[in-house]
C-alpha cells in the first residue's frame, strides 16, 4: 500500500476527528514534509480535506476513491472479501480464474477500468475509468433452471441499492437497469455446471454501472446509455455503493425461496405492457413473470409464450 493510500485509510477511518500531520508522520515512518506532500495529491484527486494548525487534517468528504481498509469496515461482518484492480481484462474473467482455483463464495474482483467488459450475447460492455465494476463468486445449492431468476435478483438488488441513494430505476428484463429511459447497469451472469447433477458449481455475477460521464462514449452508444452523474447531478462514493450493493444482493439471494424479489421486480419493470421482439424473432405483448422470471409473451393470436433465455427488445413507443 502506498504513503497516499496510507494516509487516506487513517483519515477516513478517524471518524470526524483531525489527525495531526506529527502523528501520521510518525505512525508511517516519514517526514511531516512527505504527509504534507500526500495530502496535496489527495486534494487534487477531489478529496475535500480540512488543514489547521495545531490541529491537523480532517477529511471532510469522503472522496471516490478505491481504499481497502475502508471497504474492509463498509463490508465488516458480512463475509465478502474484495480484490481490487486499477485495471484488468475483465472482473469476470479473473473471477473466473480464481473461481476454477477453490475461491470461496462471496470473492468479489472489483476494477477501476476494464479493457475487455463483456456484456450479454457477446457484446462489449464500454467500462472506461470512473465507472463500478466489479464480479462476484457464490456458489449456490440451486438447479440450472434458477439462472435466470438469479440474474433478476441481482438487478433488484442493484435497483434497491441505488433506491438508497435516492435514485429511481427501471428493469428491463432480464438484466439491464435504465435511468430516464437510457441504460445505467449491465448485468452478466456465468458459471460452471455439474452436468450429472444438473446443478451449478459456481456462478459469477458481473455488474457494470456508469457514475460518471464518459468523454469518449462511442457515437452509437450516445442514444441508449447515460451516467448517473448527468442524470441526477449525484457524485456517488464507488466503496458505498459497492458495499451496499453486496448487502442487497446477500439479502435478496436469502428469500430466493419466498421470491420476495419478484413483486419489486415486477413493480419496476419497464418492459412489461410494451410489444417486444425476441432473438428468435417472436413478437407479442410482455405480459409477465414467471416464478423463475421468465418473461410472459402473449402474442396476437392470445397464445402466451414463456422466454427463459436470451433477451427481448422493446419495439413500440408506449
Amino acid at each position: 500500500m502506498s504513503l497516499k493510500e496510507k494516509v487516506l485509510s487513517e483519515l477516513l477511518l478517524s471518524e470526524g476527528e483531525y489527525r495531526s500531520g506529527r502523528q501520521l508522520a510518525e505512525e508511517f515512518g516519514v517526514s511531516r514534509t512527505a504527509i504534507w506532500k500526500v495530502i496535496d495529491q489527495l486534494k487534487a484527486q477531489g478529496c475535500l480535506i480540512d488543514a489547521v494548525t495545531n490541529k491537523g487534517y480532517l477529511l471532510k468528504e469522503i472522496p471516490d476513491i478505491y481504499n481497502q481498509k475502508y471497504m474492509d469496515l463498509l463490508l465488516h461482518g458480512t463475509g465478502f472479501q474484495v480484490q481490487h484492480y486499477e485495471e484488468i481484462d475483465s472482473t469476470n474473467n479473473q473471477a473466473k480464474i480464481l473461481a476454477s482455483q477453490n475461491a470461496p463464495s462471496r470473492m468479489v474482483i472489483t476494477a477501476d477500468k476494464q479493457t475487455a467488459g463483456r456484456g450479454r450475447m457477446g457484446k462489449n460492455f464500454h467500462s472506461p475509468t470512473g465507472g463500478l465494476y466489479f464480479s462476484v463468486i457464490i456458489r449456490p445449492d440451486l438447479p440450472l433452471t434458477a439462472m435466470m431468476s438469479i440474474t433478476a435478483c441481482t438487478a433488484t438488488a442493484v435497483h434497491e441499492a441505488l433506491r438508497n441513494f435516492e435514485i429511481q430505476t427501471e428493469i428491463k428484463w432480464v438484466n439491464d437497469l435504465f435511468l430516464n429511459h437510457r441504460k445505467i447497469c449491465g448485468i452478466l451472469s456465468e458459471g460452471s455446471f455439474n452436468a450429472e447433477l444438473l446443478k451449478m458449481d459456481y456462478l459469477i455475477i458481473g455488474i457494470g454501472i456508469n457514475l460518471h460521464e464518459d468523454p469518449e462514449l462511442p457515437e452509437e452508444l450516445k442514444p441508449i446509455i447515460t451516467d448517473i452523474e448527468t442524470e441526477t447531478g449525484k457524485n456517488i462514493n464507488r466503496c458505498q455503493l459497492l458495499a451496499e450493493i453486496l448487502k442487497q444482493m446477500e439479502k435478496y439471494f436469502n428469500e430466493m425461496p419466498e421470491r420476495t424479489y419478484l413483486k419489486i421486480y415486477t413493480e419496476n419493470s419497464c418492459t412489461l405492457g410494451h410489444r417486444v421482439q425476441t432473438d428468435t424473432g417472436l413478437i407479442g405483448t410482455a405480459a409477465g413473470f414467471t416464478e423463475e422470471a421468465g418473461l410472459i409473451i402473449k402474442t396476437d393470436d392470445g397464445t402466451e409464450h414463456i422466454i427463459s433465455t436470451g433477451s427481448a427488445q422493446i419495439i413500440d413507443e408506449k
